[in-house]
């Protein structure tokens, strides 16, 4: 009894709720990726249909699309979340074969998604970074940007994504708990900027691929504080600064 009052306050800590949703968005390709290779695996050993599994990928658009909705703070980011719910919907019809859309017929819906973010953020004041003292920070854009400053006396790391997008995060006015913090990142046809503070010294250890990054800051030699950088980049961009 006394074990599983223990794993629940575990699973109750507003610390850990935190640290596993900021690993869950710069996993996401990798499942994907490794659902994929499972299902024609599975296929090829004639255990399933895999054609009949993959039928239904557009679900993958209407999940990001629902996440985008449920997350979005703006009204063109929920514009674009209802534009992938709405083409996976009918991508995924159309693999149903309950009616006919070719998926090049919807391309045009790229533009308007664009169209209309662009005339949010022109008719709309300038919103200053989104400030927060929270000790694991998780920060995502998706064909947008997220600009996010964290005050944090007790950090402990987090996760950035950006796809098609950009995130800014400050961390200058933070402090890491114990002697370093981990962020995972992410970014595919996008950028990611970190400012550090000049007392803390980086390890990356980012994977580039088409892409590229570059460590702009002039830490100590030897510095107590540090901040570990890992993750992927895919024709985008990581930029490390003081």
């Amino acid at each position: 009894m006394e074990r599983n009052d223990e794993v629940r306050r575990r699973e109750d800590d507003p610390e850990r709720r935190p640290r596993r949703r900021m690993m869950f968005a710069p996993a996401l390709p990798g499942l994907l990726i490794i659902g994929v290779g499972i299902v024609l695996l599975l296929g090829n050993l004639n255990l399933i249909e895999s054609r009949q599994v993959l039928r239904l990928w557009p679900l993958i658009l209407i999940a990001i699309g629902v996440k985008h909705l449920f997350d979005a703070r703006e009204r063109g980011t929920a514009f674009s979340g209802a534009v992938l719910v709405g083409a996976g919907g009918l991508l995924l019809l159309d693999s149903l074969n309950i009616i006919d859309v070719d998926i090049w017929d919807l391309w045009p819906l790229v533009l308007v998604a664009v169209g209309v973010r662009i005339l949010t953020h022109a008719m709309s004041d300038p919103a200053p970074p989104v400030e927060v003292t929270e000790s694991a920070e998780s920060c995502h854009a998706f064909l947008g940007s997220v600009e996010r400053r964290n005050r944090s006396a007790n950090f402990r790391g987090g996760s950035a994504s950006a796809f098609m997008g950009g995130v800014n995060l400050d961390l200058t006015k933070a402090d890491i708990a114990g002697e370093r913090a981990v962020i995972r990142v992410f970014a595919m046809m996008g950028g990611i900027e970190i400012r550090i503070p000049e007392e803390w010294t980086t390890e990356v250890r980012i994977a580039p691929m088409l892409g590229g990054v570059e460590d702009k800051t002039q830490g100590p030699a030897a510095a107590t504080k540090r901040l570990v950088l890992q993750g992927t980049v895919l024709m985008g961009g990581v930029e490390i600064r003081n």
